[in-house]
């Protein structure tokens, strides 16, 4: 009789197959695992605008970083996008005709106005700051030279011409006329006409770019009662209304430049982002007894260099089908912006009696219970 044995070859080559993948795959697990962290490189990320009108330089001085895990929880902390001041060295230089002339230092601070809701830390944010009034004003003619060193070892440098300030530039509204009011509106027997006011001014050398904002400023009156008996609380508010930009066609100035104000804008502007509730009345401007005007507008001109207008242009909301959007940086040695700006404007303007007439009684704004603080008008808030 034949003595039964275990050396099927089925069997055998079942154990074969088996012992071949726990070896393939031990081999897969230990040649499979990627690391998808970079190697890390710390980028200086620089940005300052200069500004001839101002009394403080302000530049932000930070970095890119890399983290495994979860980006932003990374974002919240603050060494993972600030340098420790001790490893900065920071100024900038003045240079008139290819001459280094005056060194501006920068000083470190803690600002403690950052947005909380934000995905990077917050509230507080490291800025450098440079006092630049009295005798160490800005030079509009001059060029100004960043110049960052970090660790001793990594050189980073920018420069950037600046903007003139020419007083008196803008033309329509005049500046220096105590009495100038804005009309928005001609209110007929019969109908309402809006006119587009036109905002005139002359470029000054060194302008790439304008643009003009009316500012709207309002006192918000909250009542207790329907009735508006009892006044619970007020408040100042000011609303932006943009006019438009405007490209000189070169930067060397002197060149005659208009942007015209659809007057129907103001009363839909105000009608879209103002609540419409019995219980807030609302007192346009602030009166003035000496020269017998509600002052109720700010007419700006926010002005840009070259450098700034181009980044402007390049970081504007994309509409067409390509999304893809370049890098612009001026930066040597990292990425960044450093640029020059100014702020140029008539304020305290004043509103004839057809636009807070229209204001009060249109369609589409008065339930917005506008008042003027006039006490010698039809459409007085007394």
């Amino acid at each position: 009789m034949q003595e039964k044995t275990d050396t099927h070859p089925i069997v055998k080559s079942g154990t074969v197959f088996l012992l071949a993948a726990i070896f393939t795959l031990g081999l897969t697990r230990c040649t499979t695992d990627v690391d998808l962290t970079a190697p890390y490189v710390s980028i200086p990320v620089v940005f300052g605008l200069l500004d001839a009108e101002a009394d403080t330089q302000w530049v932000r001085i930070n970095r890119t970083w890399l983290g495994d895990g979860d980006q932003t929880q990374i974002a919240l902390i603050s060494d993972s996008s600030e340098y420790e001041t001790s490893r900065l060295s920071t100024r900038f230089v003045e240079v008139v005709n290819d001459i280094d002339t005056r060194v501006f230092e920068l000083k470190d601070t803690l600002l403690q106005n950052k947005d909380e809701d934000g995905v990077f830390f917050a509230p507080e944010h490291q800025a450098y700051f440079a006092t630049t009034r009295g005798n160490e004003s800005l030079n509009p003619d001059a060029l100004y030279r960043l110049e960052i060193v970090i660790d001793d070892s990594i050189n980073v440098k920018a420069v950037t011409n600046m903007i003139s300030v020419s007083v008196g530039n803008i033309q329509q509204p005049p500046a220096g006329l105590d009495n100038i009011k804005l009309n928005f509106a001609n209110v007929g027997p019969s109908q309402v006409v809006y006119p587009n006011y036109p905002f005139k001014w002359r470029s000054t050398a060194g302008a790439s770019r304008y643009d003009a904002v009316l500012l709207v400023h309002f006192i918000e009156h909250y009542w207790a009662d329907d009735f508006q008996t009892v006044l619970d609380s007020s408040r100042a508010r000011t609303i932006e209304m943009p006019i438009g930009t405007v490209d000189p066609s070169s930067d060397v100035g002197n060149q005659e430049l208009e942007k015209l104000f659809d007057g129907q804008v103001f009363f839909t502007t105000l009608s879209t982002r103002l609540d419409k509730n019995i219980r807030i009345t609302r007192e346009l401007g602030v009166w003035d007894a000496d020269s017998q005007i509600a002052r109720a507008f700010d007419f700006l001109l926010i002005v840009a260099n070259e450098t700034l207008a181009i980044y402007l242009d390049v970081n504007a909301p994309v509409t067409g089908i390509i999304q893809e959007r370049p890098e612009y940086s001026n930066v040597s040695g990292g990425l960044g912006l450093w640029a020059s700006r100014t702020t140029q404007g008539v304020f305290g303007l004043g509103y004839t009696t057809d636009t807070i007439e229209h204001l009060q009684e249109g369609d589409d704004t008065a339930e917005l219970n506008f008042c003027t603080p006039n006490p010698f008008s039809d459409y007085t808030c007394q």
